[in-house]
């Protein structure tokens, strides 16, 4: 049974963080900060302060602490699991074509882990949760968005010349994403036994600890001007796969195959129950589905108030970490 006091501890620590959203939707809504800025804070934040405390999370840990290949499966096997639900949903109940059944199957399978996601585990469980959350990025941009991206490319009619043009060019963007880099930089480092110099440590300090309020920020300024009118089933549908079903089913997989330790056990969930990602709309328009995908992003993110709270309340319990 649900405690109330894991609800009220996840709730004090979760509340905060939607407020920061709140505040940047206000302060981008009346304009007091410029048009677009959040863009410029979103750079900031995928460019210097994620890669600064990936890098340190991943640099300062032996490698054997770092690598947990069932963490990287279940984590895996899960979210292909509810891209599939949404997408069968999307095709099989909302009549969408394939194409847009991949789409609206990203949005339910992938989770905006580095905006929202962070500053939550970190809230909750420190840098402890670094580790867990690295491997999660890992799946996320290095198997999950080049695979499901191939897939709604193959299912819009791309050729076969075309396809592998747009292979390498992800392949080249994400060996030049500053998190991608991070990654592979931190576990080189670890695994080699360097040690990073004192004034490199001081400045990746700095950046990393700017992260979460300029990233939460940033995802509220992200949120003005969406519309939700007309998209009553796709929101639905997406929705419920990726605030309940994603996390659900990770959990299930954990208790009934992988063996995690607790902590790496409820950030895998935490995360899966995060709303999706907040270029979810941009990556729509390339499948001319911009506005359906902007109008899921909206609700999904208001209701993560509500379900991420809940999610993290029952791992807590299950997995009895406080």
């Amino acid at each position: 049974m649900l405690s109330l006091g894991h609800l009220n501890h996840v709730v004090m620590t979760i509340l905060p963080v939607f407020l920061v959203i709140g505040l940047g939707y206000l302060a981008s809504k009346q304009k007091i900060i410029p048009e677009n800025g959040h863009k410029a804070l979103a750079a900031f934040v995928f460019n210097f302060g994620l890669p600064a405390a990936i890098f340190s999370a991943l640099s300062t840990r032996p490698l054997l602490e770092i690598w947990n290949a069932d963490y990287l499966l279940v984590y895996t096997i899960g979210s292909l699991l509810s891209f599939t639900l949404v997408a069968v949903v999307s095709a099989l109940v909302l009549e969408k074509n394939l194409t847009e059944s991949v789409v609206l199957g990203l949005g339910g399978s992938f989770s905006n882990s580095l905006l929202i996601g962070f500053p939550i585990i970190f809230f909750l469980f420190g840098t402890q949760a670094l580790v867990p959350f690295s491997l999660t990025l890992v799946v996320e941009n290095l198997i999950m968005l080049p695979l499901l991206l191939t897939l709604a490319d193959l299912t819009n009619g791309v050729g076969n010349s075309q396809l592998t043009e747009k292979m390498k060019a992800t392949f080249f963007s994400l060996a030049k994403n500053p998190v991608v880099m991070a990654i592979v930089l931190g576990m080189s480092v670890s695994a080699l036994g360097i040690k990073t110099p004192e004034t490199a440590t001081h400045i990746v300090d700095m950046l990393a600890n700017t992260v979460t309020g300029v990233a939460l920020f940033t995802i509220g300024g992200g949120l003005v001007g969406v519309s939700v009118r007309g998209r009553k089933k796709e929101i639905g549908t997406v929705m419920l796969g990726k605030l309940l079903i994603h996390p659900l089913l990770l959990l299930i997989l954990i208790l009934l195959w992988f063996d995690l330790e607790p902590t790496m056990a409820a950030v895998a969930v935490i995360l899966a129950s995060m709303p999706m990602f907040g270029v979810y709309a941009v990556i729509g328009q390339k499948y001319n589905m911009g506005a359906i995908c902007s109008a899921v992003l909206l609700p999904t993110t208001i209701f993560a108030m509500v379900t991420v709270s809940l999610v993290t309340a029952s791992v807590i319990m299950i997995f009895s970490l406080y």
